[in-house]
């Protein structure tokens, strides 16, 4: 079964779009790219994410996509992105308290 783009390389949006996005804040970003087609939104999120200097705007906008739409562009990835977003906003379904590969989370804090 294939997942996501046949095109991983090239920008599901505009170069001057891209641009915008990156000289706004996040929430702004995140606003713009609420008016793309879902499909496209989670292409962007995808895109963004793949590039570690885009990666916080590609959270951002995957935020606002579905777990279904991520996963069908860029299949498990999505769903770890869609787990991602979810984590960093704090969101419902989003467990940050479960230990990552069964390891207890690491305190700098003195008991």
């Amino acid at each position: 079964m294939k997942h996501g783009s046949v095109d991983i390389e090239n920008c599901p949006v505009s170069e001057e779009v891209l641009r915008q996005l990156t000289a706004e804040t996040l929430s702004q970003a995140t606003e713009q790219a609420r008016r793309l087609p879902s499909p496209q939104r989670s292409q962007l999120a995808v895109y963004c994410y793949r590039r570690a200097h885009l990666r916080p705007l590609g959270l951002a906008v995957a935020a606002d996509c579905t777990r279904e739409g991520l996963i069908k562009e860029a299949g498990y990835a999505g769903n770890i992105i869609h787990q991602q977003a979810a984590e960093r906003l704090g969101l419902p379904g989003a467990d940050a308290s479960l230990p990552r590969h069964g390891k207890r989370p690491v305190s700098l804090s003195r008991v």
